[in-house]
């Protein structure tokens, strides 16, 4: 799958990210993101871009905060080249996954050893919806590009307004008197 172009935007019906890829082959993979998947992702997506730019022999430094700024700088200079005014292109001719989009519930971020990352997103199915699943290959600029977009619609969601980017908000209260249900575990 070639990516052409990613669009993240805050659906406020739903209360999730619409996660919308094109490929230059027309296809289009539609995802939804979650409030908790949404900002778990945050940090697996930074590290991830560090540990790309850190292949960089630009991004050499000797310490990790100059590793940082460097790679800040990098994602700076990504967002001044990159084309964000061009509007997203609904006018594809194939949707592989279906006209509902996959309601993500797992994910994968690996940095590969031929460099770029996969990023393999899951929804586990239930007893009335099968699995399903999608893997998108992107190199460095594309991994800047998504983060750029998933800040932007987390911003726009407000879910972190008043509260760390990296919670997730109030626990559930349990009544200890329902029976224990099967709780899904979510992996980034």
């Amino acid at each position: 799958m070639n990516i052409h172009q990613l669009s993240v935007v805050f659906d406020d019906r739903q209360d999730r990210l619409l996660m919308r890829v094109n490929t230059q082959e027309g296809e289009e993979v539609r995802l939804w993101l979650t409030r908790s998947i949404s900002l778990r992702l945050l940090g697996p997506m930074e590290s991830t871009i560090a540990k790309l730019e850190a292949r960089n022999p630009a991004v050499a430094a000797d310490d990790a905060r100059a590793r940082g700024m460097l790679v800040e700088l990098k994602h700076q200079a990504f967002l001044q080249n990159a084309d964000l005014a061009t509007p997203f292109s609904g006018q594809s001719t194939s949707l592989p996954l279906g006209d509902i989009p996959l309601l993500v519930t797992e994910v994968r971020l690996d940095v590969r050893a031929q460099g770029g990352a996969q990023m393999v997103f899951q929804d586990c199915g239930d007893a009335e919806v099968p699995a399903r699943s999608c893997t998108l290959q992107m190199q460095s600029t594309l991994v800047h590009g998504l983060l750029h977009l998933l800040q932007k619609a987390i911003s726009k969601s407000q879910w972190t307004d008043g509260r760390s980017a990296g919670s997730a908000g109030p626990k559930a209260l349990e009544d200890p008197d329902l029976p224990a249900r099967n709780k899904r575990v979510y992996t980034h």
